[in-house]
């Protein structure tokens, strides 16, 4: 938020979802997840616990942050601010709550484009046909001369069985994924292996699905912290030393 004295930012809540549903009690949560979970068919709740605001319960759905009443009757969405820190405490639960993400695809499950001498990694999701996913492709070089190693994901924003969806899938069964990956991005032809399992695509989009992202290309660093949109690498080397 980029202004924290505006009048959105007076309100400790700002909601912008108020249900009411069945009551329940904070002790029986547990056993009320799958209650919950009608309210989320399509994604888990991975947490219910106490939120830093007395009588509230803060519930974690994906990558998501959701506030739930003690008496169960309330579901609220919304940033929760520190007025006295003017720190926003949902940011901090969201990225505790992305982090695993960060872990979930290693070098067998995406394509990276590893520093020499690595001081972080970050986790890109990426559209082929998105022009600023092509800038930051551009600039691959400088991620890695700064030590930042690119471990790419896909993201088709045009979504299932869709050219961008083709276009990934091809690339994934190329037997040389960043050599087929740099040539997509600049609209050259590479040889692919189809068919072969490409679910990968899938699992990748799912995640996105998970993490709620809408924009490409977006930035998933080791802490949780989501950066959507290109940055360059000296900009993206501040932003990481920055939550060193």
């Amino acid at each position: 938020m980029n202004s924290f004295y505006s009048l959105r930012a007076t309100l400790v809540l700002t909601g912008s979802l108020l249900v009411s549903f069945a009551a329940w009690s904070a002790d029986e949560l547990p056993e009320k997840y799958k209650f919950a979970q009608a309210l989320f068919p399509t994604i888990e709740i991975t947490d219910i616990r106490p939120a830093p605001v007395e009588g509230l319960l803060e519930m974690m759905v994906g990558a998501d942050i959701f506030y739930l009443s003690e008496d169960g009757k309330f579901l609220l969405q919304g940033e929760l601010y520190d007025i006295v820190s003017k720190k926003n405490l949902s940011e901090v639960a969201k990225e505790s709550a992305r982090q695993p993400y960060f872990d979930r695809f290693g070098d067998d499950r995406s394509i990276v484009f590893p520093a020499e001498d690595p001081i972080a990694e970050v986790l890109v999701f990426t559209d082929i046909d998105c022009g600023y996913c092509r800038k930051l492709h551009q600039d691959i070089q400088g991620y890695n001369d700064n030590g930042i190693s690119i471990r790419y994901v896909f993201f088709p924003r045009s979504g299932p069985a869709t050219e961008s969806w083709r276009k990934a899938q091809d690339v994934w069964c190329a037997e040389d994924r960043r050599d087929a990956l740099t040539k997509a991005k600049n609209n050259q032809d590479f040889s692919t292996n189809k068919p072969c399992d490409a679910s990968i695509v899938a699992e990748h989009y799912k995640v996105v699905q998970d993490l709620g992202l809408t924009g490409t290309p977006a930035l998933l660093t080791s802490s949780g912290r989501l950066i959507v949109g290109y940055r360059s690498p000296d900009e993206l080397l501040q932003i990481l030393q920055g939550d060193t």
